[in-house]
């Protein structure tokens, strides 16, 4: 609930509609139901609003004015108003004008005349109600702490699904719970650009782009988490019989072998090849150094000395060995290109 906003609804809407009667405007009620739709949720939103319903109101006018002109202060001149009039707010983007300016247009149905007294009243309705919603608005709690600590939990989510990728890497067991912690993230990076949107349209002054730009780079990096995720998921399969093992419930293939050279079998059989632990390796240390003003330049050094370590290996032996490291290999630029993007912000 919107405490403060539902406060300045009550209080706006009262503040309109005595002002208006200090001033003796007719209608003065109307004063009160339009500071009512001016407070918006952001500064900017709210001024948008107004310049809005000001510029439509000219254009109110002048419908108005022929509508009577032609038909009448008469009900079917109600109707031919706003088919007009409400075709040019919509097709203009206007559509805040639609309501407001069809109630100040009724008045002069009922007082059966559009003179420049009527006209400077509805003004002045307009302009109280508009102007309370602007002054009230001015106020609004920023969202500062609020996005810091979204930043937290989308990092602290980012640095589960690291140790969790390394976690299978390394063949310490099955994880099965990857998809739960991707969608995990991706709410919590909606939630986070949209309070770094709204704290943007809440300052009239100052520079907010920056949670905007924070809030990005984390979703571009949560879709290469996605991308080494499915890569992961290439590493398992079953092998032939006599020269592979099938090991642990997930059915996982692994070459027999025990010095490492082709790799040997995790707790749950997952095929563990020497790159693979060193990638897994790579991840814990992006895992335990994520944070929001960490450059990644360390990081990108180590990882380019593991990019030149894999390519002076032995080649494959056999088919399966060269999918697996094909796969790790793109595991590691897929890395490559998650540091890089925090490098670049």
């Amino acid at each position: 609930m919107n405490y403060i906003k539902i406060l300045k609804i009550a209080v706006g809407a009262a503040l309109s509609i005595i002002l208006a009667e200090s001033l003796g405007l007719g209608y003065s009620a109307s004063a009160g139901v339009i500071t009512l739709l001016s407070i918006q949720d952001t500064k900017k939103e709210t001024i948008r609003v107004m310049a809005r319903r000001l510029f439509s109101f000219g254009l109110a006018l002048i419908f108005a004015a022929g509508s009577f002109a032609l038909l009448g202060y008469t009900a079917p001149a109600v109707g031919v108003f706003l088919l007009f009039f409400s075709a040019v707010c919509i097709r203009f983007h206007m559509q805040e004008g639609i309501s407001v300016n069809t109630v100040l247009m009724t008045h002069f149905l009922a007082e059966r005349s559009m003179s420049l007294e009527n006209i400077g009243n509805e003004m002045g309705l307009l302009l109280i109600g508009c102007g309370i919603g602007v002054l009230l608005n001015l106020y609004i709690p920023g969202k500062k702490k609020q996005i810091k600590m979204k930043q937290r939990r989308i990092e602290a989510c980012m640095k589960e699904i690291l140790d969790m990728m390394a976690h299978r890497l390394s063949g310490s067991g099955y994880e099965d719970g990857l998809a739960q912690s991707m969608a995990k993230l991706e709410e919590e990076l909606r939630l986070g650009e949209q309070s770094a949107y709204e704290e943007m349209e809440n300052k009239l002054l100052t520079e907010t782009r920056y949670y905007i730009r924070y809030m990005n780079m984390r979703k571009m990096q949560s879709l290469v988490l996605g991308k080494i995720v499915g890569n992961i998921g290439h590493l398992t399969g079953s092998g032939a019989a006599g020269e592979w093992g099938i090991g642990g419930e997930q059915g996982i293939a692994w070459k027999p072998g025990s010095d490492g050279e082709q790799g040997i079998a995790g707790e749950q059989g997952i095929a563990v090849w020497p790159q693979a632990g060193q990638i897994a390796e790579l991840m814990r240390q992006i895992s335990s150094s994520f944070h929001e003003y960490n450059n990644a330049v360390e990081l990108l050094g180590e990882l380019e000395m593991l990019k030149l370590s894999m390519r002076e290996q032995p080649l494959p032996g056999d088919r399966r060995e060269f999918e697996n490291r094909a796969v790790l290999f793109q595991i590691l630029l897929e890395l490559e290109q998650l540091l890089v993007l925090k490098k670049e912000f």
